[in-house]
């Protein structure tokens, strides 16, 4: 797409936006506006039918049983011919009332405006005041399309008594409302659509103007890409001034893009012969590995700025929480219970929101030279109570002679804690885990392997993926923090699984060059 085409798709999208925006709010208002003096009109009229009916009533012999009283109020509203023809009058003079009627005490119509649904059970409709409270796009489809009455109800009852005896029904019609809302609505759309051929050719006219000199600089610019001289410019005044000094900065803009893209060139030949010289596996290899790295680096950035944001309210909430519990923990004992269970949620989410934050934070290496065997007995020792306890048998097998590496010991020592406690998890209770360490004669291999269920091979890419996790209530962590602290050291985690098997996690770590020709 053109820049012209854009420049006039964008200002009539906003255009439109705008219109569009306006219009809903407008038919929105005229929607509310109608329907409140709709309810008021309703009610209104439904309170002074009521009175009527009271006065008319309250001239009708004392008879000696509530059944007689019931049945001397019906007739006296049945026969009254007043009645119906003030029925007929009041809606006549309404402008969204379409009916009126009053029923006795088994809802069947007594008095009508509307003189064929005398003797008729009256159809119980929505509340009008129902409508109202609606969302706004429920509001305006009920007006606008053709759907059943909307009532307002009143109810006459002898003292004493909750049932009602007389019923006053006022029904409104939608289509009346609708007939009411239209003409200001077809104003409205008239006028959006105007602004919109407005808009439209005040953005054509303009785009014709600010996008001349633009042209100029296209054409100098086709030049310098086809190694011709740019021709001098042909305007006067000012804008020769302008383009000049613009075609002297793309001339050596495209200098030195021409060196740019021959070294690219270059470079990229560079690159191509040296993953020719790499077999299949290690080009695949490198690019799981790149492609991890990228997911990584756009999820810390987010995760950053979000446990950023949460840990704050989480400090305010825990202060407010215990003021909250010494208030109230003297008069109500009971709750202390809640309180400690709110208590530790806080404590559990603002421990989640630390280790985000110690994710994300940059790692500083402290490296020394450490016996890679030792460090790995030292980690699984410290499992190793905790494994017993869920009935699991640890093995340990390594060589005699150490292996030599330049790593920070302790951020080591976490990322070997941390897989091998994925696997204790994993087993939950017996089994077996097993961690052996081979060297080689550049690198040392730390196998650490257990015997549970394994992992689908769907799931084997995203083990080290930040926050993935198949446990109820995993954090998606460990293993994130593991594999980025290998990474930090240079070396590679790879895991191995089958399910039903168990689950193997292969550290590689390159040794120590004094501990390479051994």
């Amino acid at each position: 797409m053109t820049l012209r085409a854009r420049l006039l798709s964008h200002t009539l999208a906003m255009v439109a936006a705008v219109a569009v925006t306006l219009a809903a709010l407008n038919l929105n208002s005229l929607a509310e506006n109608f329907l409140d003096m709709a309810i008021a009109s309703s009610e209104m009229t439904a309170s002074q039918i009521k009175q009527v009916v009271r006065r008319r009533l309250a001239h009708t012999p004392v008879a000696p049983t509530l059944a007689e009283t019931k049945r001397l109020w019906n007739r006296s509203v049945e026969e009254d011919r007043d009645l119906a023809a003030m029925l007929e009058g009041t809606m006549a003079e309404s402008s969204s009332i379409g009916e009126i009627n009053v029923a006795g005490e088994d809802f069947v119509i007594l008095a009508t405006s509307n003189p064929s649904r005398r003797g008729k059970p009256m159809i119980a409709r929505q509340d009008l005041k129902d409508l109202r409270g609606a969302s706004p796009l429920g509001r305006v489809a009920a007006i606008l399309e053709i759907r059943h009455d909307y009532e307002t109800r009143v109810a006459l009852a002898i003292e004493g008594q909750t049932a009602p005896v007389i019923t006053i029904q006022v029904l409104v019609l939608p289509s009346l409302l609708r007939a009411a809302i239209v003409p200001p609505l077809q104003k409205m759309a008239i006028i959006s659509i105007t602004a919109m051929v407005l808009a439209f050719a005040l953005a054509f006219w303009s785009s014709q103007v600010a996008l001349r000199p633009l042209a100029r600089i296209n054409l100098l610019i086709d030049d310098i890409v086809g190694g011709r001289i740019p021709e001098a410019p042909r305007q006067d005044g000012d804008d020769a001034r302008e383009l000049a000094l613009i075609e002297s900065k793309l001339s050596l803009l495209g200098e030195r893009f021409r060196e740019t893209r021959e070294d690219a060139s270059q470079l990229r030949l560079n690159l191509e012969g040296a993953l020719e010289k790499l077999d299949a596996g290690t080009r695949t290899h490198i690019e799981n590995q790149l492609a991890v790295a990228r997911r990584l680096t756009a999820i810390n950035s987010l995760t950053s700025q979000v446990a950023h944001e949460i840990k704050n309210p989480l400090n305010s909430i825990s202060l407010r929480l215990e003021l909250l519990r010494s208030r109230v923990g003297e008069d109500a004992p009971d709750t202390d219970a809640e309180f400690s269970i709110l208590s530790e949620e806080v404590t559990r989410l603002d421990r989640v929101v630390r280790t985000f934050l110690d994710f994300n934070r940059p790692v500083e290496l402290e490296p020394e030279q450490l016996d890679l065997v030792e460090a790995a007995r030292d980690a699984l020792q410290f499992l190793e109570p905790e494994a017993l306890d869920r009935g699991i048998r640890v093995v340990f097998t390594a060589p005699d002679a150490p292996a030599l590496v330049q790593a920070d010991p302790g951020l080591l020592r976490q990322a070997l804690v941390n897989i091998a406690v994925n696997a204790i998890e994993a087993m939950g209770a017996g089994g077996e885990l097993r961690m052996a360490l081979q060297k080689s004669s550049e690198t040392c291999t730390i196998r650490i392997e257990d015997t549970g269920p394994g992992i689908p091979p769907e799931q084997l890419a995203k083990v080290f993926q930040l926050y993935f996790t198949t446990k109820p209530r995993g954090t998606g962590i460990g293993l994130a923090m593991a594999y980025r602290a290998i990474q930090l050291h240079g070396g590679t985690i790879e895991v191995e699984s089958e399910p039903g098997k168990g689950t193997a996690f292969l550290v590689i770590l390159p040794l120590a060059g004094l501990d390479r020709t051994r």
